[in-house]
């Protein structure tokens, strides 16, 4: 096909006017107006997605959100036609390891392909795939200096939350992996091919496979936590992105 990437981006974003070299991608289009409100200077644009840029302490930003699947990021991130741009993805996980409670953060250093769509760009079923190492220690520095509690390490990526709840699903999910979730691997993938320097980081919602699933009942204390990590995470995010 003859079609050029500036035409594939403007198709799926509406055509923007700027998209800055610093790039946030978060899954709910809903919370856009919430980091608008700490932007000046704000365009909007969108077409099958949506995004703002805008200025965060004099620095430049662009903020997408994909909604949520493996799919929905990756065609997100290769639809977008910024080679050499710095890109992080803020989401949510469940904790795999003992070691992780909820409201802990983890950065995904690497993630098996447990999802799909990193077979598009020549990722066998289950290999791993990698983020922007000298990107990830800055993150590390960057987080390690605002929050608590902090893990990294491998994650899996699956396409599935129902699976989860089946006992064979389990066997795929090697033990080395600290975190399951929907999109890294998917994420970093559709970054590698198009030249972005991708890194991802989340905070722990739920232990799936230590009976604190979102399907079971968490204690009051658990319910504050991820309340509060959700309430942080929009300043989180933007600190961490303009200072990468």
């Amino acid at each position: 096909m003859s079609i050029s990437r500036h035409q594939i981006e403007a198709y799926f974003f509406g055509n923007p006017q700027t998209i800055a070299t610093r790039i946030l991608f978060i899954k709910r289009t809903a919370r856009l107006k919430e980091y608008k409100q700490h932007l000046t200077q704000v365009q909007e644009f969108g077409n099958v997605w949506h995004a703002i840029s805008g200025l965060f302490r004099g620095e430049a930003i662009t903020i997408i959100a994909t909604e949520i699947g493996p799919s929905m990021m990756g065609d997100a991130t290769c639809a977008l036609n910024r080679p050499d741009s710095i890109c992080l993805y803020s989401g949510t996980c469940g904790g795999l390891h003992e070691d992780l409670d909820i409201g802990d953060y983890f950065i995904a250093d690497r993630a098996i392909c447990g999802d799909g769509y990193a077979f598009h760009f020549g990722h066998p079923p289950l290999s791993e795939v990698l983020g922007d190492f000298k990107t990830l220690d800055s993150l590390k520095a960057l987080i390690a200096a605002r929050v608590e509690r902090m893990d990294q390490g491998l994650t899996f990526t699956t396409s599935s939350v129902v699976r989860e709840t089946d006992a064979d699903f389990w066997r795929m999910v090697s033990d080395q992996c600290r975190i399951i979730e929907m999109a890294t691997a998917a994420f970093y993938a559709a970054a590698s091919a198009t030249r972005k320097k991708a890194v991802a980081y989340f905070w722990v919602t739920d232990l799936p496979t230590r009976g604190k699933s979102f399907f079971e009942t968490l204690t009051p204390e658990e319910i504050r936590t991820r309340q509060d990590r959700y309430d942080r995470s929009v300043a989180l995010d933007l600190e961490l992105l303009s200072s990468l």
